[in-house]
């Protein structure tokens, strides 16, 4: 039995350790929330593609709409279910396409969305440069993911003594250090205002996430097939797959790419199997698998900043759902998916403001009815057609 004394130290140190515990955790979760509403009101002003921010995109043609197309969304046949239409309304969602085992058993759109191309896909764009990386190897252009960066961007100097590759820049582990001008030159349709010659890769080689890490992989890109991003995507995967026309802000390659939810849909159905043989599988794989864990990563689709992790922009981290892995761009763009249940899953659209008290942005997780819609075996109960 300890004596009285202690006993009160005791059950003091007790108290003083859960309400600093409480506090830690109360203030990481004010962080995250704080993170989610910049996004918010961030994607708000860049999601249009004729933001004041942004420069015009460039064209990617894809293929001819056949003439029962050309009417838009209110053309496309709807499958209606009451709690994820309710879900939908909710979560300043534009455009969602549910698919299963190959069959899109839902699928709705915002009047205004453009069945997706007035979205801006954000960061999901960043995916898109990740395959085409993938694509170039397939190709011969480039010999892996392991090439130094300064092979083929020779204006950019080795000051480092230990070669930043290829897959440092898709793990964002290169530790390069930017400035805020380069972020506005590129998205306005200017070059770098940083010459290349000057670029520094002398910070943190632990992962730091920089969007000129992505702008980079388009240049080496660009520079070896001799064409503009809009018309290698282009060449290389709208094309091939079949995909409807879209956009691109060219002269940025992290950011801003504007497509239809079916076409991300193609996109996520990639990592389930190739009917057109696109990139190498072994490299879709190593998207996912060659990731980390960062000490902190703010997540949207987790809504935390701890226990998430980041491949070749292919994003994991869904407590009890280990098989789950999602493309990600800011003001929740997603294009998730299940291998067990050969589910995927499009979102397209912005994120409520915490201000907004009718919204779903009070509830414990925000895209909660698509991770149920993702670990089910079956289709959504109660699904109807209407035309």
């Amino acid at each position: 039995m300890l004596p009285k004394a202690l006993q009160r130290k005791t059950i003091i140190g007790i108290s003083l350790t859960v309400v600093l515990l409480a506090a830690t955790l109360f203030r990481a979760t004010l962080q995250d929330g704080a993170l989610l509403e910049v996004n918010a009101h961030l994607n708000d002003l860049m999601t249009s593609p004729h933001s004041f921010l942004l420069a015009a995109p460039a064209p990617i043609t894809g293929r001819t709409l056949g003439e029962d197309e050309k009417g838009g969304a209110f053309k496309k046949a709807v499958v209606a279910n009451g709690p994820l239409d309710a879900w939908f309304d909710r979560s300043q969602t534009q455009a969602l396409i549910v698919q299963k085992e190959g069959h899109i058993v839902y699928q709705r759109y915002r009047s205004d969305a453009g069945d997706g191309r007035n979205i801006n896909a954000m960061s999901m764009t960043k995916a898109i440069i990740a395959i085409l990386v993938g694509v170039a190897i397939d190709d011969g252009f480039i010999n892996s993911e392991h090439d130094s960066i300064f092979q083929y961007l020779p204006q950019i100097t080795d000051r480092t003594g230990d070669a930043v590759t290829l897959r440092d820049l898709l793990r964002h582990t290169s530790g390069i250090e930017t400035a805020a001008q380069d972020i506005r030159a590129t998205l306005k349709g200017h070059p770098l205002k940083t010459p290349l010659s000057e670029i520094s890769f002398n910070g943190d080689r632990s992962f730091h996430y920089d969007n000129i890490n992505y702008h980079l992989l388009s240049l080496v890109l660009t520079e070896i097939y001799e064409k503009p991003l809009n018309q290698l995507i282009d060449d290389k995967l709208w094309k091939p797959l079949g995909l409807e026309g879209a956009s691109i802000i060219n002269t940025a390659g992290y950011c801003c790419l504007f497509a239809t939810a079916k076409s991300w849909l193609a996109i996520g159905t990639l990592f389930l199997n190739q009917e057109v043989q696109i990139v190498s599988a072994s490299w879709l794989e190593k998207m996912i698998e060659d990731s980390i864990m960062p000490k902190s990563f703010f997540v949207q689709a987790t809504g935390k900043s701890k226990g998430n992790t980041y491949g070749y922009h292919v994003y994991g981290g869904l407590p009890n759902s280990p098989d789950v892995f999602w493309i990600e761009g800011m003001g929740l763009q997603l294009v998730m998916t299940n291998p067990q249940t050969k589910t995927v899953i499009v979102r397209l659209g912005g994120i409520p403001s915490v201000l907004n008290i009718f919204s779903n942005r009070y509830d414990d997780s925000i895209i909660s009815p698509l991770l149920d819609i993702l670990m089910t075996e079956t289709g959504l109960p109660g699904d109807t057609i209407a035309l």
